[in-house]
């Protein structure tokens, strides 16, 4: 009976999860999206190098077997629906992750909203996330009389340079190398190894000195070019990339770009993280060239992912990922 009582006990969290999934997708029709589908299985996963995939085995009829993966996220598949001539769309559904912790913010299965606009750029998506959610706080608190646990205030914008003069006291234009930012680890007194990437390097003062203070909607943008990811380079300034993500309560939310759609620039990038995932003894997979194809006739696009469950843990000011999701990995499992 744990299950149903897991169920039980978190009765009034799920019934505030379904509203906001439900008011969600009322937003994004009022906005003329359209809601595709992805197939949850792909043959060839991304090459985050922080990121596995969870491998699956398929058999047809004739018990041939194929090795698959469950999909991290639709990005590849949704591009692949732009470059057809999809224009405004999003999805809403599951992704899957291998090697997270069953429970604080993570679950191996977990809820995301994807979308992407055309003939956009970060900024747009920007007003997108803000206007979604004082909508969902809109109706939740005005016409359902749903109490919410905190009003966090008004969405505020900053560069990640200004974040880091703000919180660490550093022009992060003097620290776009991975030797200086090792040295800045240093210098704080992390025990860093030499082989650290700068992303790893990054984050660990990002995650120790600034991500906490993020309480307030904060929406910080403009990544160094080291962490561009799938976006473009910026146009004011070729050290960083047209990248933001959203932070709330000290959780990360989203994270969004505009869309880099320079074919060779983007195989670079990812042969970049196949050897990282080399150097680093992880499974190493196949560059889907079927996407890189894609983008030589992309619209030029902004996208962005948002991590659904964490809205709803910060909306409900709950701590726990498990405490909104109809049963958790760890229930499932008996961690």
């Amino acid at each position: 009976m744990s299950h149903v009582y897991h169920i039980g006990k978190n009765k009034k969290n799920l019934e505030l999860r379904f509203q906001i999934i439900r008011l969600i997708r009322e937003w994004f029709w009022a906005q003329n999206f359209i809601e595709v589908e992805s197939p949850l299985i792909v043959k060839l996963p991304g090459q985050e190098p922080n990121l596995s995939p969870v491998k699956v085995f398929i058999h047809n009829e004739r018990q041939e077997e194929f090795v698959g993966y469950l999909h991290t996220s639709p990005e590849y598949t949704m591009k692949k629906m732009l470059t057809a001539g999809f224009e405004n769309i999003f999805y809403l559904g599951k992704c899957f992750r291998d090697q997270e912790s069953f429970g604080g913010t993570h679950n191996p299965e977990f809820t995301m909203l994807e979308f992407y606009r055309v003939n956009s750029d970060m900024f747009d998506l920007m007003r997108d996330v803000e206007d979604l959610y004082n909508f969902i706080i809109g109706k939740l608190f005005k016409d359902l009389k749903i109490q919410l646990f905190k009003d966090f205030g008004d969405w505020k914008r900053i560069s990640m340079k200004d974040l880091w003069q703000k919180h660490v006291g550093i022009d992060l234009d003097e620290y776009l190398e991975t030797n200086k930012m090792l040295e800045l680890c240093q210098r704080f007194g992390y025990n860093v190894g030499n082989s650290e990437t700068y992303e790893e390097l990054f984050y660990r003062i990002f995650l120790n000195k600034i991500e906490a203070n993020l309480i307030e909607p904060t929406i910080v943008y403009n990544y160094p070019i080291q962490m561009a990811a799938l976006s473009q380079v910026s146009d004011n300034n070729p050290n960083y990339a047209e990248r933001f993500e959203i932070y709330i309560n000290g959780i990360e939310l989203a994270n969004a770009f505009s869309e880099l759609t320079d074919p060779q620039e983007q195989l670079r990038r990812l042969k970049e993280e196949q050897a990282e995932r080399q150097k680093l003894g992880l499974d190493v997979y196949d560059v889907d060239m079927e996407f890189i194809e894609c983008l030589k006739n992309m619209p030029k696009s902004a996208g962005i992912a948002l991590g659904v469950d964490r809205l709803i843990m910060v909306l409900g000011g709950l701590q726990n990922i498990n405490d909104v999701i109809t049963l958790p990995a760890s229930k499932i499992f008996e961690i």
